[in-house]
């Protein structure tokens, strides 16, 4: 009996004791039902009877789970929220931890092997953090639901991680949006998707990337746009398949000489822009009544063998063109224009005056270079009619009059003598020429 008073009186001392040292600590903390919620900082205090925890606004970048588990060996529910917390060091005791929810802190990255510092994690709740990347490898566990939501996703980086977690147990995958450039506000999940399909059916030889992606307004469906970079490829030819939804295609410095395909390829029918500078095209005839020519935006002919373009075709076309005015772009510049009185003034008229604010680099537009010729390497738009329809010069003009005349004198002296040589045999034989005997 003795005994069991002493070993009484001891516990009442030590919850005595207990009690007091408390009061000091919960200014910070309270406790209920097994739950302490803290603010700021983590009690110094074990408490072995907890099984939830909350901890708001710590001010600290760098936080140890290992104190949570020292504090309360057997919690089960861990939130920690609102803070400044930006590297978290996993526990390296065991626990009993199956919910841990790290909200609204400053986490950027998180390390791959997280969860296998918690056996019993069944819950990891990571929204509204500074998440950029996600690692690809990333490990689950025993994790059943992994919410990932309002991360400051960078959708530039690699984005495989997303098509390889497991879809049922991150439950909010469809909610992970993109921050920034340069897919603002679209879907993680679905630009994923097209960058794994583009990286598959990317042109052979090519780089091809997503340069944005818009929502269409008729149908609120995504809508990617893609561009391809096959410049300096040696490409002899345009290339017979792009990827879907092409819109950019860049093919400077090759050799192709042939725009047939724009004609004839329905791949191209998606194109906007083309950029063919120092190429070997010769002439666009091919594209005379095409759908292409009817519909691009920008057209980058610099630094080809162009001497001249089928300029009704060229005006007809842009006048048909939706994307006039504001959208088009045309380069001409940096070839071998022909400028003769054939040519010129209707290309001129129906192109570089008409559509001058279209034609981007309209000042590089000019003559080839002939020896001689005053017209060399001038701007073709400053051209007057007079200057590429000139009649001969002077001495030339002197020079036909002076052979005219010499021919005009040989007549004369041809018929007089003809004339005197009639006579002569008249007066001799006394018969007429022959062609007098045949006048009526």
């Amino acid at each position: 009996m003795k005994i069991a008073v002493f070993y009484w009186t001891v516990f009442l001392d030590i919850l005595h004791s207990s009690t007091i040292a408390r009061p000091s600590l919960l200014q910070h903390c309270t406790s209920e039902n097994q739950l302490v919620k803290c603010q700021q900082k983590m009690p110094d205090f074990v408490d072995h009877t907890a099984i939830a925890f909350q901890l708001t606004g710590v001010k600290i970048k760098t936080f140890d789970l290992g104190k949570v588990v020292q504090a309360f060996p057997n919690v089960r529910n861990v939130s920690i929220t609102d803070g400044n917390i930006v590297t978290l060091i996993p526990p390296k005791k065991l626990n009993s931890i199956k919910v841990l929810e790290l909200r609204r802190l400053l986490l950027t990255n998180i390390s791959k092997d997280f969860v296998r510092h918690f056996q019993n994690i069944e819950v990891l709740d990571l929204r509204e953090n500074r998440l950029e990347q996600f690692p690809i490898e990333f490990f689950l566990g025993s994790v059943k639901e992994l919410r990932l939501s309002n991360n400051s996703w960078n959708c530039s980086e690699d984005l495989g991680w997303i098509l390889a977690i497991d879809k049922q147990v991150a439950v909010d995958i469809d909610e992970l949006k993109c921050m920034g450039l340069p897919y603002p506000g679209k879907p993680l999940i679905s630009i994923a998707q097209y960058v794994k399909e583009l990286h598959d059916t990317c042109t052979t030889g090519c780089e091809c990337s997503l340069s944005k992606v818009v929502q269409d307004l008729m149908t609120d469906e995504l809508e990617p746009m893609i561009t391809i970079n096959c410049s300096y490829r040696g490409f002899t030819e345009l290339p017979s398949n792009l990827p879907n939804n092409t819109r950019t295609l860049h093919l400077e410095g090759n050799s192709i000489a042939s725009l047939e395909p724009l004609h004839s390829n329905p791949v191209y029918h998606s194109l906007w822009d083309l950029y063919l500078d120092d190429n070997d095209v010769t002439n666009i005839d091919e594209l005379e009544g095409s759908f292409w020519l009817k519909h691009f935006r920008e057209f980058s002919l610099k630094g080809n063998k162009l001497t001249k373009i089928p300029a009704y075709a060229l005006d007809n076309a842009l006048l048909k063109n939706p994307n006039m005015p504001k959208a088009v772009r045309l380069y001409l510049g940096g070839n071998p224009w022909r400028c003769d009185c054939v040519f010129i003034p209707v290309f001129q008229e129906l192109v570089l005056q008409k559509y001058a604010t279209q034609i981007r680099d309209i000042r590089d537009v000019k003559c080839s270079y002939v020896e001689g010729d005053e017209n060399s390497l001038m701007p073709i738009i400053d051209l007057s009619r007079s200057s590429v329809c000139r009649l001969p010069p002077e001495y030339s003009l002197q020079e036909g009059l002076d052979l005219l005349n010499g021919i005009l004198a040989s007549l004369i002296v041809f018929i007089l003598g003809k004339l005197a040589y009639d006579y002569y045999h008249f007066k001799k034989t006394g018969r007429l020429p022959w062609i007098v005997t045949k006048m009526p």
